[in-house]
């Protein structure tokens, strides 16, 4: 089972009391948080359990986070959160700090497999690919902000800090430190990543139509290599003449067209458009 000490402190606490709302919503997103990035490491619910100790102790507040988990490769949740013993490819904490705020521009994956994070003033970073999802997610924001976020905007509350779980206080290990000053790294955003698409133009190809719609531009179905594939199509002028049934032939046919290939950047699910196409061969 991972441990840590996740604790409070600032002159508010001094009187051995802490607003229950955002006691409450820090546990809350703690959990969440958590079982966020189990699931997206490939874990199964019926695998993780979080249990808590806590209580007030010479001016903070204080609780014990146990967490039992079943992960492949040894991977300890907490080091990934970057609440646990500091992780060498580092973690969600570190990342955000550099962040320090800024939207994410665009994530894109390297040829190692790694992530390559781009912000909105143009600095970027390396990351593994697992955090691609986790860094992009709204939910994640959230869990963050009610976790570190909204406690240090209250009056009196200077420090977040997780440690390690020594009975003896002096000899804890300070994993994460984080001061009322950098909450604004934590906040939540309804928008995290700016840019979460790559297209990329395929080679023109003759393909033959399996199913259209004279209502709408999404939802067809073409025959691509041997492949169904659905579409969205974008040539206008094609479209038009279709809807007058200027192309009396459209299944029987066979048109040469040019594709685009759009990847949703933090998915990684394919879409496809019909950007032009020719005359039937």
């Amino acid at each position: 089972m991972e441990e840590i000490i996740v604790r409070y402190d600032g002159e508010s606490l001094a009187d051995h009391s802490m607003n229950l709302k955002l006691v409450a919503e820090s546990l809350s997103g703690l959990e969440a948080l958590v079982r966020e990035v189990h699931d997206e490491l490939g874990g199964k619910e019926e695998e993780l359990a979080l249990h808590v100790k806590g209580g007030f102790s010479k001016g903070s507040f204080e609780f014990l986070i146990g967490i039992e988990q079943v992960l492949n490769n040894n991977i300890d949740l907490l080091k990934i959160i970057g609440f646990g013993a500091p992780a060498a490819t580092g973690t969600l904490v570190s990342y955000l700090k550099w962040l320090k705020g800024r939207k994410i521009q665009k994530i894109t994956l390297n040829e190692q497999g790694n992530c390559k994070i781009t912000t909105e003033d143009g600095d970027s970073k390396e990351s593994p690919s697992y955090m691609r999802p986790l860094l992009a997610s709204n939910s994640v924001r959230t869990a963050f902000s009610k976790i570190i976020s909204k406690p240090l905007r209250r009056g009196g509350i200077e420090l977040f800090e997780t440690q390690s779980t020594e009975n003896n206080k002096g000899e804890r290990t300070s994993f994460v430190s984080i001061t009322d000053d950098e909450e604004t790294y934590f906040r939540q955003k309804n928008v995290t990543v700016i840019d979460i698409s790559d297209t990329k133009p395929l080679d023109e190809k003759v393909i033959t139509f399996l199913s259209v719609h004279k209502d709408k531009d999404t939802g067809w179905r073409i025959d691509y290599d041997g492949e169904a594939l659905t579409v969205k199509m974008e040539d206008d002028m094609f479209l038009t003449k279709f809807r007058k049934g200027g192309e009396p032939d459209i299944f029987s046919n066979a048109y040469t067209v040019e594709i685009n290939e759009i990847e949703n950047t933090i998915t990684l699910d394919k879409s496809y458009s019909i950007v032009k196409v020719y005359a039937p061969e």
